[in-house]
């Protein structure tokens, strides 16, 4: 996790369990900073770092901002997948984008 911000009011962070991106988040009032597209090259990084040679993610459908975001930086809509998520008592499935974007 990488988290950019102060201690006691973070404005973003990046996750990545490999070879996912995780979780990327842009308080309201960072957004159009530039500190997304540092958050996502870092984790591309990590990403690669840790061996990785295609990454991917989950987008919420519909999120048109983060998905011109996501296409902006090189991932690739590749398809509508079902993730289930953990929840109290059993799983809940959520349809959502799967970008991916081969790595250096």
């Amino acid at each position: 996790m990488r988290v950019i911000g102060p201690v006691d009011a973070p404005i973003g962070f990046c996750m990545i369990k490999p070879p996912e991106l995780y979780q990327l988040y842009v308080s309201s009032g960072a957004r159009g900073t530039g500190l997304a597209a540092e958050l996502i090259v870092d984790a591309e990084a990590r990403l690669s770092g840790c061996g990785v040679r295609i990454a991917w993610l989950a987008c919420a459908i519909g999120n048109e901002r983060a998905a011109r975001f996501y296409e902006k930086r090189g991932w690739l809509r590749r398809s509508t997948v079902i993730e289930n998520l953990d929840v109290g008592g059993g799983t809940f499935p959520l349809e959502v984008w799967r970008y991916e974007k081969k790595l250096k």
